[in-house]
Protein backbone atom coordinates (compact mmCIF):
# COMPACT_ATOMS: atom_id res chain seq x y z
CA UNK A 1 0.00 0.00 0.00
CA UNK A 2 0.74 3.61 -0.72
CA UNK A 3 0.61 6.24 1.79
CA UNK A 4 -0.96 9.02 -0.98
CA UNK A 5 -1.90 12.82 -0.40
CA UNK A 6 -5.76 13.16 -1.42
CA UNK A 7 -3.94 15.40 -4.64
CA UNK A 8 -2.51 12.74 -5.94
CA UNK A 9 -5.97 10.16 -5.81
CA UNK A 10 -7.50 9.04 -9.22
CA UNK A 11 -11.19 7.37 -10.29
CA UNK A 12 -10.57 3.54 -9.63
CA UNK A 13 -8.02 3.60 -6.86
CA UNK A 14 -8.73 1.62 -3.63
CA UNK A 15 -8.64 3.02 -0.07
CA UNK A 16 -6.53 0.47 1.89
CA UNK A 17 -7.42 1.47 5.35
CA UNK A 18 -10.74 2.68 6.39
CA UNK A 19 -11.53 6.50 6.90
CA UNK A 20 -13.26 7.46 10.29
CA UNK A 21 -14.45 10.92 11.41
CA UNK A 22 -13.74 12.69 14.00
CA UNK A 23 -16.78 11.12 15.71
CA UNK A 24 -15.25 7.29 15.38
CA UNK A 25 -18.09 6.58 12.28
CA UNK A 26 -16.43 4.75 9.32
CA UNK A 27 -17.00 7.18 6.45
CA UNK A 28 -15.09 4.78 3.67
CA UNK A 29 -14.51 1.43 4.18
CA UNK A 30 -11.33 -0.27 3.04
CA UNK A 31 -11.12 -1.97 -0.41
CA UNK A 32 -13.71 0.90 -1.68
CA UNK A 33 -12.69 2.20 -5.16
CA UNK A 34 -12.88 6.18 -5.33
CA UNK A 35 -14.89 8.03 -7.66
CA UNK A 36 -14.58 11.33 -8.71
CA UNK A 37 -17.21 12.15 -6.14
CA UNK A 38 -15.74 10.29 -3.17
CA UNK A 39 -12.29 12.51 -3.98
CA UNK A 40 -13.58 15.78 -4.04
CA UNK A 41 -15.72 14.64 -0.44
CA UNK A 42 -12.28 13.43 1.09
CA UNK A 43 -11.09 16.97 -0.20
CA UNK A 44 -14.07 18.81 1.12
CA UNK A 45 -13.81 17.31 4.30
CA UNK A 46 -10.22 18.57 5.00
CA UNK A 47 -8.45 14.59 4.13
CA UNK A 48 -4.88 15.43 2.63
CA UNK A 49 -3.32 11.97 2.48
CA UNK A 50 -4.81 8.16 2.66
CA UNK A 51 -3.89 4.90 2.44
CA UNK A 52 -4.38 3.14 -0.82
CA UNK A 53 -3.83 -0.06 -1.99
CA UNK A 54 -1.78 -0.62 -5.34
CA UNK A 55 -1.36 -3.88 -6.95
CA UNK A 56 2.41 -3.49 -6.87
CA UNK A 57 2.72 -2.82 -3.48
CA UNK A 58 0.03 -4.69 -1.75
CA UNK A 59 2.95 -6.76 0.49
CA UNK A 60 3.68 -3.07 1.58
CA UNK A 61 1.86 -3.27 4.77
CA UNK A 62 1.37 -0.07 7.50
CA UNK A 63 2.79 -0.79 10.62
CA UNK A 64 -0.08 1.44 13.19
CA UNK A 65 1.17 1.91 17.13
CA UNK A 66 -1.93 1.20 18.40
CA UNK A 67 -4.62 -1.29 17.60
CA UNK A 68 -7.75 0.42 15.95
CA UNK A 69 -9.90 0.07 19.22
CA UNK A 70 -7.04 1.69 21.41
CA UNK A 71 -6.64 4.45 18.74
CA UNK A 72 -10.47 5.30 18.42
CA UNK A 73 -11.68 4.89 21.71
CA UNK A 74 -8.36 7.45 22.80
CA UNK A 75 -9.39 9.93 20.23
CA UNK A 76 -12.95 9.25 21.50
CA UNK A 77 -12.20 9.95 24.95
CA UNK A 78 -9.63 13.28 24.15
CA UNK A 79 -13.01 14.57 22.02
CA UNK A 80 -15.07 14.23 24.88
CA UNK A 81 -13.16 16.08 27.42
CA UNK A 82 -12.68 18.65 25.04
CA UNK A 83 -16.02 18.84 23.98
CA UNK A 84 -17.26 19.03 27.61
CA UNK A 85 -14.49 22.13 27.98
CA UNK A 86 -15.42 24.03 24.94
CA UNK A 87 -19.23 23.66 26.16
CA UNK A 88 -18.99 25.58 29.22
CA UNK A 89 -16.27 27.83 28.09
CA UNK A 90 -19.13 29.08 26.15
CA UNK A 91 -21.52 29.79 28.80
CA UNK A 92 -18.59 32.37 30.41
CA UNK A 93 -17.87 34.18 27.32
CA UNK A 94 -21.00 36.12 28.12
CA UNK A 95 -19.62 37.32 31.32
CA UNK A 96 -16.14 38.10 30.96
CA UNK A 97 -13.45 38.05 27.94
CA UNK A 98 -10.40 37.48 30.55
CA UNK A 99 -10.18 33.48 30.51
CA UNK A 100 -7.26 33.72 34.13
CA UNK A 101 -9.87 35.07 35.76
CA UNK A 102 -12.74 32.53 34.45
CA UNK A 103 -10.19 29.28 35.30
CA UNK A 104 -9.40 30.95 38.60
CA UNK A 105 -13.39 30.76 39.97
CA UNK A 106 -14.07 28.06 41.93
CA UNK A 107 -17.44 28.01 41.18
CA UNK A 108 -16.35 27.39 36.90
CA UNK A 109 -13.61 25.06 38.28
CA UNK A 110 -16.28 22.51 40.42
CA UNK A 111 -18.56 21.93 37.19
CA UNK A 112 -15.79 19.44 35.79
CA UNK A 113 -15.07 18.42 38.88
CA UNK A 114 -15.41 14.18 39.36
CA UNK A 115 -17.08 14.49 35.94
CA UNK A 116 -16.95 10.93 34.09
CA UNK A 117 -15.24 12.26 30.72
CA UNK A 118 -11.94 12.80 32.88
CA UNK A 119 -11.94 9.00 34.28
CA UNK A 120 -12.41 7.92 30.52
CA UNK A 121 -9.52 9.80 29.57
CA UNK A 122 -7.19 8.62 32.25
CA UNK A 123 -8.38 4.76 31.46
CA UNK A 124 -7.79 5.55 27.53
CA UNK A 125 -3.98 7.06 28.17
CA UNK A 126 -3.83 3.96 30.12
CA UNK A 127 -4.27 1.59 27.44
CA UNK A 128 -1.99 3.53 25.04
CA UNK A 129 0.87 3.38 27.09
CA UNK A 130 0.63 -0.03 27.98
CA UNK A 131 0.06 -1.20 23.86
CA UNK A 132 2.97 0.99 23.22
CA UNK A 133 4.96 -1.72 24.97
CA UNK A 134 8.73 -2.00 23.88
CA UNK A 135 8.30 -0.85 20.21
CA UNK A 136 11.39 -0.29 18.94
CA UNK A 137 11.05 2.66 16.64
CA UNK A 138 8.14 5.06 15.90
CA UNK A 139 5.78 3.94 12.78
CA UNK A 140 6.50 7.56 11.40
CA UNK A 141 3.26 8.23 9.61
CA UNK A 142 0.65 10.05 11.95
CA UNK A 143 -3.11 8.72 12.04
CA UNK A 144 -5.30 9.55 9.04
CA UNK A 145 -7.17 12.82 9.96
CA UNK A 146 -8.79 15.86 8.61
CA UNK A 147 -8.99 19.41 9.39
CA UNK A 148 -12.00 18.68 11.72
CA UNK A 149 -10.56 15.78 13.80
CA UNK A 150 -6.63 17.71 13.24
CA UNK A 151 -6.93 18.47 17.13
CA UNK A 152 -7.62 15.14 18.39
CA UNK A 153 -5.44 12.69 16.58
CA UNK A 154 -2.96 15.44 17.10
CA UNK A 155 -3.16 15.36 20.35
CA UNK A 156 -3.05 11.72 20.42
CA UNK A 157 -0.13 11.30 18.35
CA UNK A 158 2.35 13.34 20.21
CA UNK A 159 1.05 11.41 23.14
CA UNK A 160 2.35 8.48 21.26
CA UNK A 161 5.74 10.04 19.90
CA UNK A 162 6.60 11.42 23.43
CA UNK A 163 5.91 7.54 25.48
CA UNK A 164 7.81 6.46 22.98
CA UNK A 165 10.43 8.62 23.73
CA UNK A 166 10.47 8.84 27.60
CA UNK A 167 10.49 5.11 27.71
CA UNK A 168 13.97 5.68 25.99
CA UNK A 169 14.94 7.02 29.68
CA UNK A 170 13.42 4.68 31.74
CA UNK A 171 10.65 6.69 32.98
CA UNK A 172 8.04 4.40 35.20
CA UNK A 173 4.68 3.70 34.06
CA UNK A 174 3.21 5.93 36.58
CA UNK A 175 5.51 8.69 34.29
CA UNK A 176 4.87 7.92 31.38
CA UNK A 177 0.90 7.38 32.13
CA UNK A 178 1.09 11.03 33.34
CA UNK A 179 3.07 12.36 30.03
CA UNK A 180 0.40 10.67 27.70
CA UNK A 181 -2.37 12.66 29.90
CA UNK A 182 -0.59 15.95 29.78
CA UNK A 183 0.22 15.42 25.79
CA UNK A 184 -3.27 14.19 25.00
CA UNK A 185 -4.31 17.13 27.22
CA UNK A 186 -1.18 19.97 25.95
CA UNK A 187 -3.83 22.00 23.02
CA UNK A 188 -6.61 22.50 25.38
CA UNK A 189 -5.78 26.17 25.96
CA UNK A 190 -6.45 26.98 22.76
CA UNK A 191 -10.16 26.52 23.33
CA UNK A 192 -9.83 29.45 25.50
CA UNK A 193 -8.39 31.22 22.54
CA UNK A 194 -10.00 33.09 19.58
CA UNK A 195 -11.05 31.07 17.32
CA UNK A 196 -10.22 33.74 14.44
CA UNK A 197 -6.79 33.68 16.04
CA UNK A 198 -6.35 30.25 15.51
CA UNK A 199 -8.21 29.54 12.16
CA UNK A 200 -6.34 32.58 10.49
CA UNK A 201 -4.09 31.59 7.36
CA UNK A 202 -1.80 34.41 7.40
CA UNK A 203 0.57 36.24 9.37
CA UNK A 204 -0.74 36.68 13.20
CA UNK A 205 -0.63 41.06 14.10
CA UNK A 206 1.82 41.05 17.51
CA UNK A 207 -1.54 41.37 19.70
CA UNK A 208 -2.75 38.14 18.12
CA UNK A 209 0.13 36.04 18.27
CA UNK A 210 0.52 37.30 22.18
CA UNK A 211 -3.38 36.22 22.56
CA UNK A 212 -2.52 32.39 20.98
CA UNK A 213 0.54 32.29 23.06
CA UNK A 214 -2.10 32.61 26.26
CA UNK A 215 -2.88 28.72 25.28
CA UNK A 216 -0.19 27.29 27.17
CA UNK A 217 -0.69 28.76 30.55
CA UNK A 218 -4.35 28.46 30.00
CA UNK A 219 -4.00 24.77 29.52
CA UNK A 220 -2.07 24.43 32.39
CA UNK A 221 -4.59 26.81 34.54
CA UNK A 222 -7.20 24.21 33.27
CA UNK A 223 -6.07 21.16 33.75
CA UNK A 224 -4.82 21.45 37.48
CA UNK A 225 -7.54 23.68 38.42
CA UNK A 226 -10.45 22.32 36.83
CA UNK A 227 -9.75 19.06 35.54
CA UNK A 228 -7.22 18.13 38.94
CA UNK A 229 -5.32 16.28 37.08
CA UNK A 230 -1.63 16.97 38.48
CA UNK A 231 0.78 19.14 38.75
CA UNK A 232 3.13 17.29 36.18
CA UNK A 233 0.46 16.89 33.31
CA UNK A 234 -0.63 20.49 33.87
CA UNK A 235 3.44 21.10 33.20
CA UNK A 236 3.93 19.45 30.02
CA UNK A 237 0.60 21.55 28.67
CA UNK A 238 2.80 24.24 30.10
CA UNK A 239 5.91 23.54 28.69
CA UNK A 240 5.43 22.29 25.21
CA UNK A 241 6.45 25.78 23.54
CA UNK A 242 9.21 26.47 25.90
CA UNK A 243 12.60 26.30 23.98
CA UNK A 244 16.65 25.92 25.40
CA UNK A 245 17.64 29.19 24.32
CA UNK A 246 14.81 30.51 25.71
CA UNK A 247 12.91 31.89 22.71
CA UNK A 248 9.58 30.04 23.40
CA UNK A 249 6.71 30.96 25.55
CA UNK A 250 4.97 31.55 27.94
CA UNK A 251 7.91 32.32 30.63
CA UNK A 252 10.68 31.94 27.79
CA UNK A 253 12.22 29.12 29.99
CA UNK A 254 16.09 27.70 29.23
CA UNK A 255 17.23 24.14 28.99
CA UNK A 256 20.77 22.76 29.80
CA UNK A 257 21.02 20.37 26.43
CA UNK A 258 21.71 17.28 28.57
CA UNK A 259 19.62 14.19 29.58
CA UNK A 260 17.98 14.66 32.62
CA UNK A 261 15.51 12.36 34.73
CA UNK A 262 12.41 12.60 36.34
CA UNK A 263 14.84 11.79 39.43
CA UNK A 264 16.84 14.75 39.04
CA UNK A 265 15.76 18.51 40.57
CA UNK A 266 14.86 20.91 38.02
CA UNK A 267 16.35 24.08 38.24
CA UNK A 268 13.92 26.95 38.49
CA UNK A 269 13.70 29.08 34.58
CA UNK A 270 14.69 25.65 33.29
CA UNK A 271 12.16 23.60 31.11
CA UNK A 272 11.35 20.60 32.83
CA UNK A 273 12.50 16.82 31.01
CA UNK A 274 8.84 16.11 30.41
CA UNK A 275 8.23 19.84 28.65
CA UNK A 276 11.49 18.94 27.04
CA UNK A 277 10.14 15.39 25.24
CA UNK A 278 6.44 17.24 25.01
CA UNK A 279 8.29 19.88 22.82
CA UNK A 280 9.65 17.15 20.57
CA UNK A 281 7.12 15.28 19.74
CA UNK A 282 4.69 18.48 19.21
CA UNK A 283 6.85 20.11 16.42
CA UNK A 284 7.12 16.64 14.44
CA UNK A 285 3.89 16.12 14.45
CA UNK A 286 2.46 19.55 13.73
CA UNK A 287 5.13 19.33 10.53
CA UNK A 288 4.08 16.06 9.36
CA UNK A 289 0.35 17.55 8.99
CA UNK A 290 -1.42 19.84 6.94
CA UNK A 291 -2.37 23.43 8.47
CA UNK A 292 -4.46 26.25 7.38
CA UNK A 293 -1.13 28.47 6.61
CA UNK A 294 0.80 25.52 5.13
CA UNK A 295 1.04 22.11 3.32
CA UNK A 296 2.14 18.93 5.79
CA UNK A 297 6.25 18.56 4.71
CA UNK A 298 7.56 15.10 3.85
CA UNK A 299 8.66 12.75 6.64
CA UNK A 300 12.08 13.65 5.71
CA UNK A 301 12.05 16.98 5.63
CA UNK A 302 10.03 17.23 9.18
CA UNK A 303 13.33 14.91 10.49
CA UNK A 304 15.27 17.50 8.91
CA UNK A 305 13.78 20.48 10.32
CA UNK A 306 13.61 18.85 13.95
CA UNK A 307 17.75 18.11 13.40
CA UNK A 308 18.08 21.60 12.67
CA UNK A 309 16.68 22.84 15.65
CA UNK A 310 18.63 21.06 17.92
CA UNK A 311 20.37 22.76 20.94
CA UNK A 312 18.93 25.91 19.85
CA UNK A 313 14.72 24.70 20.24
CA UNK A 314 14.97 21.46 21.57
CA UNK A 315 17.64 19.29 23.90
CA UNK A 316 20.27 18.10 21.56
CA UNK A 317 21.01 14.55 23.62
CA UNK A 318 17.24 13.97 23.81
CA UNK A 319 16.34 14.94 20.43
CA UNK A 320 19.34 12.55 19.09
CA UNK A 321 17.35 9.76 20.98
CA UNK A 322 14.23 10.60 19.12
CA UNK A 323 15.95 10.61 15.73
CA UNK A 324 17.07 7.11 16.36
CA UNK A 325 13.62 5.43 16.47
CA UNK A 326 12.04 7.90 13.95
CA UNK A 327 12.67 7.08 10.52
CA UNK A 328 12.79 9.78 7.87
CA UNK A 329 11.28 7.97 5.64
CA UNK A 330 8.50 5.60 6.91
CA UNK A 331 7.02 2.14 5.40
CA UNK A 332 4.45 3.15 2.66
CA UNK A 333 5.84 7.08 1.72
CA UNK A 334 6.66 8.60 -1.44
CA UNK A 335 10.43 9.37 -2.41
CA UNK A 336 12.21 10.51 -5.30
CA UNK A 337 16.29 9.44 -6.10
CA UNK A 338 17.86 12.39 -6.78
CA UNK A 339 21.11 11.09 -7.59
CA UNK A 340 22.38 8.09 -9.79
CA UNK A 341 21.19 5.37 -12.20
CA UNK A 342 17.84 6.18 -11.22
CA UNK A 343 17.53 9.78 -10.85
CA UNK A 344 14.02 11.79 -11.20
CA UNK A 345 12.20 8.43 -10.74
CA UNK A 346 9.88 7.76 -8.19
CA UNK A 347 9.04 5.15 -6.05
CA UNK A 348 7.68 4.08 -2.26
CA UNK A 349 9.73 2.85 0.97
CA UNK A 350 8.89 -0.78 1.06
CA UNK A 351 10.81 -2.11 3.75
CA UNK A 352 13.09 -0.58 6.57
CA UNK A 353 17.06 -1.08 6.71
CA UNK A 354 19.25 -2.43 9.32
CA UNK A 355 20.12 1.62 9.90
CA UNK A 356 17.17 3.74 10.31
CA UNK A 357 17.73 6.49 7.01
CA UNK A 358 18.71 3.48 4.86
CA UNK A 359 15.09 2.06 3.74
CA UNK A 360 14.65 -0.73 0.57
CA UNK A 361 12.92 1.36 -2.25
CA UNK A 362 10.55 0.07 -4.58
CA UNK A 363 10.77 2.52 -7.88
CA UNK A 364 7.00 2.75 -9.35
CA UNK A 365 7.05 5.83 -11.81
CA UNK A 366 9.76 6.68 -14.33
CA UNK A 367 11.49 9.77 -15.21
CA UNK A 368 8.09 11.38 -16.59
CA UNK A 369 5.76 10.34 -14.01
CA UNK A 370 4.91 7.09 -16.08
CA UNK A 371 4.47 3.77 -13.99
CA UNK A 372 7.22 1.73 -14.48
CA UNK A 373 7.96 -2.03 -13.91
CA UNK A 374 9.07 -2.04 -10.30
CA UNK A 375 12.60 -2.08 -9.12
CA UNK A 376 13.82 -2.14 -5.56
CA UNK A 377 16.84 0.02 -4.34
CA UNK A 378 18.46 -1.17 -1.20
CA UNK A 379 19.78 2.44 -0.09
CA UNK A 380 22.25 0.68 1.95
CA UNK A 381 24.39 -0.89 -0.76
CA UNK A 382 23.48 1.30 -3.98
CA UNK A 383 25.14 4.33 -5.01
CA UNK A 384 21.58 7.10 -4.33
CA UNK A 385 20.76 9.62 -3.01
CA UNK A 386 16.21 10.04 -2.06
CA UNK A 387 14.19 12.51 -1.10
CA UNK A 388 10.88 12.47 0.72
CA UNK A 389 8.09 14.03 -1.24
CA UNK A 390 4.65 14.18 0.68
CA UNK A 391 2.64 14.46 -2.79
CA UNK A 392 3.76 11.83 -5.89
CA UNK A 393 6.45 13.87 -8.51
CA UNK A 394 7.17 16.78 -5.54
CA UNK A 395 10.28 18.15 -6.93
CA UNK A 396 13.15 19.88 -4.85
CA UNK A 397 12.24 23.69 -4.00
CA UNK A 398 13.64 26.61 -2.44
CA UNK A 399 12.34 25.44 1.78
CA UNK A 400 13.61 21.54 0.89
CA UNK A 401 17.23 23.40 -0.44
CA UNK A 402 17.45 24.87 3.31
CA UNK A 403 17.64 21.90 4.78
CA UNK A 404 20.77 20.37 3.13
CA UNK A 405 21.69 17.68 0.97
CA UNK A 406 19.01 14.69 0.23
CA UNK A 407 20.08 11.36 2.21
CA UNK A 408 22.50 8.43 0.84
CA UNK A 409 24.42 5.88 2.56
CA UNK A 410 26.96 8.25 3.39
CA UNK A 411 25.21 11.43 4.30
CA UNK A 412 25.85 12.82 7.48
CA UNK A 413 21.94 13.62 8.32
CA UNK A 414 23.01 17.07 10.00
CA UNK A 415 20.94 19.79 7.73
CA UNK A 416 22.45 23.08 8.78
CA UNK A 417 20.44 25.73 11.88
CA UNK A 418 18.28 28.21 9.66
Amino acid sequence: MIFMSVEDLRPGMQLALPLHNKEGHTLLGPNVELSAAFIARLQDLGYWAVWVDDEDTRDIVYEPMLSEPAQMGAVAAIRDLFGLAAREMRTIRATTTNMHVALASVRFQQRFWEHPAIEKLKEHATIVVSELGDSPTLGGVHSIRNYDGYQYYHALDVAIEAVMLARRLDYDVEALLKLAIGCMLHDIGQLFVDETILNKPGHLSVEEFAEMQEHAALGAAFIRSCLRLGPIAAEVANQHHERQDGSGYPRGLTGMNVLTTRRDINPPGRVSPLGEIAAIADFHDACSSDQVYRKSHPPARSWRMLKSRGGRHFNRELLNLFLEILPPFPIGTQVIVTEGEWEQCCGVVARRGDVIHQPVVRLLWDREGARMTPVELDTSVERVRIRGAMRHGERDNVAEERLGESFSPTSTLSGPEY
